[in-house]
């Protein structure tokens, strides 16, 4: 399936609150891709983004490994879309577990941080403005967009890993690069432009081409570098990047310089508390998320996320 919604301009959800739906006709993803699970449709319908996540994998196990959680499991191979929400499979779903929960981690703190921006008071614009940030562009800091694209921000990583992991070379494992994977993957899809426009800042050589003075793009960086598999700090985060060989040492030490510039404004504008609540946060949502993809797989949100502590 290329494009289930390009000549398609109907059954659209019903919009909650001041969501947008951009247009993304949730049945026609749900019908196509069998969502059988009432929590995986009204998850659908209330984030329709989440759509750009669906996919279907090969039917059998044609081998097996230990990635990434250390477990040896069936392998399942992406054969259409996405293939990181909607998993069928219970081992397909507990072996990709680890990056939907990073994703919907990092989603829970660009919520938070958005919104505390969104509302700052024009004394605390105009100090962002003199530590060198463009204040303009927190008018365009919408939550409810900034929070749609973070959860499709890595939905062509699954391509990416099994390209790299497995050797497969297909339309749907088109590139080695999270980044590339996912941008064809939403470009694919006709994925809404400010949407796609947000993919920037998944693009290494274009944070290093300035000191990043955009604040809806220090947000989702921010947030993204302060979520692994829960909330860490900056200097964690970078020592596991550097221990993995993610990047070369010198665009790694500028990216946390970059986020360390960002975490330094937010405390000096904000308060010293400020990433304390955020690591705290709730986001209202993401239990229906989480629960959505367990159930998806027959399985319960404490058998596929132990750690996740439900909060109120």
């Amino acid at each position: 399936m290329t494009n289930p919604h390009k000549d398609a301009d109907h059954l659209r959800p019903s919009e909650p609150g001041n969501r947008s739906s951009y247009g993304i006709p949730v049945m026609d993803f749900i019908s196509h891709y069998g969502v059988e699970s009432p929590l995986m449709q009204e998850s659908l319908c209330s984030y329709p983004t989440l759509c750009y996540l669906l996919g279907n994998v090969t039917e059998g196990s044609p081998t097996q490994d230990n990635r990434p959680d250390g477990i040896v499991r069936p392998v399942y191979f992406l054969t259409e879309g996405s293939g990181m929400f909607g998993l069928k499979n219970p081992d397909d779903a507990m072996r990709w577990r680890g990056i939907f929960n990073h994703v919907i981690g990092t989603t829970r703190q660009v919520n938070f941080l958005s919104n505390r921006l969104k509302n700052l008071i024009e004394e605390q614009r105009n100090q962002f403005f003199l530590l060198g940030y463009n204040v303009e562009s927190l008018d365009k800091a919408d939550p409810s967009l900034l929070t749609d694209y973070m959860l499709v921000s890595h939905s062509g990583r699954r391509g990416a890993d099994e390209h790299n992991w497995h050797n497969l070379n297909d339309e749907v494992h088109t590139s080695a690069d999270p980044y590339e994977s996912t941008l064809q993957h939403l470009q694919k899809l006709d994925a809404p432009d400010e949407i796609i426009a947000l993919m920037r800042t998944e693009k290494h050589s274009y944070l290093l081409a300035g000191e990043l003075p955009d604040i809806i793009d220090n947000i989702l960086t921010y947030c993204d570098w302060t979520f692994g598999q829960s909330p860490t700090t900056l200097e964690e985060r970078f020592e596991g990047l550097r221990a993995r060989s993610r990047e070369s040492l010198p665009v790694l030490a500028m990216l946390e310089g970059i986020g360390t510039k960002f975490e330094t404004a937010l405390k000096e504008v904000l308060g010293d508390t400020v990433i304390q609540e955020m690591r705290e946060s709730v986001w209202d949502d993401e239990v229906l998320i989480r629960e959505a993809y367990a159930q998806s797989a027959g399985l319960t949100l404490e058998e596929v996320f132990p750690k996740f502590e439900r909060k109120t």
